[in-house]
């Protein structure tokens, strides 16, 4: 979709309502603002493409059926029905957000999206249910174990970029939702995620890229495959990359809070997502590439800021850290 006055009044809307909910004192006004940035979202989604208005369909159905079950949970609890309400509600969110095992509606709307719509579903469409649930007090741990799960061995099968960002979004859901006790951790953390995902969009959209195998195919100059090859570096969470800082945070966490079995299965899937995001990409950097290496005669503005926030944000935080 071009950029004109249509698309920037669905945009602010959508942040409108993104900020009315966060503002917003009574539950019934976190509701409008989620139907207001739903209701923003959906035009977003229709483009060219012949199945864009089957997923906003699919998507506007879903997430109807949560806001019901959201609204049935705030019914319960207003009428002080003895009623585990905060599970109801839990359960709508997690289903909004696509955190598995509510996940599956995702992968079916993916291939007909936008890379900025679907960049604004896996960050900004968010963050209000994440401070829903935030409010509940409830365990976790099983949607924890479960998206990490999930999120890490099924995109290792994934040729679909598109699909590998979906199966990473659930991935990196489990260790916000971790993290969901402490404002300031989740909220680092995503926005570290948003901005590496932000930086690999771009890149993708400049260069057509919707499958893995184009990396292969295609012949790129060799400074925009070495910004592609860091970016998955960053967003597989490989040291000193900009995705490693979040990741480490949160494990760190996890072990102060002896949470052994959660700390095991975060490090192990970790190494699993960190595969399939270099798998291709390694295969293109050294294998099927006939270009020398370490000749790289020129590098656009854009590779060159992607290559210098990607290494030097997480030593810049952690001297923040220290120093206060």
């Amino acid at each position: 979709m071009m950029t004109n006055s249509t698309t920037i009044l669905f945009y602010s809307n959508m942040l409108l309502g993104v900020m009315l909910s966060l503002s917003s004192n009574n539950w019934m006004m976190v509701w409008v603002g989620l139907e207001i940035s739903l209701m923003s979202i959906i035009p977003l989604m229709i483009s060219n493409l012949s199945v864009s208005s089957e997923c906003a369909m699919k998507y506007f159905i879903i997430q109807s059926m949560s806001s019901s079950i959201f609204i049935l949970g705030m019914i319960f609890m207003l009428m002080g029905v003895s009623i585990n309400y905060e599970i109801i509600i839990t359960l709508s969110m997690t289903m909004k957000m696509g955190v598995a095992p509510f996940h599956s509606w995702v992968l079916s709307i993916v291939e007909g999206l936008n890379y900025m719509v679907m960049f604004n579903m896996f960050t900004t469409m968010k963050v209000v249910p994440m401070m829903i649930i935030m409010n509940m007090n409830l365990n976790l741990n099983l949607i924890i174990i479960l998206s990490l799960l999930i999120g890490s061995i099924s995109g290792l099968s994934q040729n679909s970029v598109r699909k590998v960002l979906t199966y990473s979004s659930v991935f990196n859901m489990s260790f916000m939702l971790y993290s969901i006790k402490n404002l300031s951790l989740w909220m680092m953390y995503l926005c570290l995620y948003s901005i590496n995902l932000f930086m690999l969009i771009t890149v993708l959209m400049m260069n057509n890229i919707n499958y893995m195998n184009q990396l292969i195919i295609n012949k790129f100059e060799l400074s925009l495959k070495l910004t592609i090859w860091i970016l998955m570096l960053s967003s597989g969470g490989m040291p000193p990359m900009m995705g490693f800082m979040g990741k480490l945070v949160v494990i760190e966490s996890s072990i102060y809070f002896n949470d052994w079995l959660i700390t095991i299965i975060m490090i192990l899937t970790s190494l699993l997502t960190m595969f399939y995001y270099n798998r291709l990409s390694f295969i293109s950097m050294s294998i099927s590439s006939f270009m020398v290496k370490w000749k790289i005669e020129y590098i656009s503005w854009l590779n060159l800021n992607i290559l210098t926030i990607n290494l030097m944000i997480m030593p810049f935080i952690i001297l923040l850290k220290y120093l206060s």
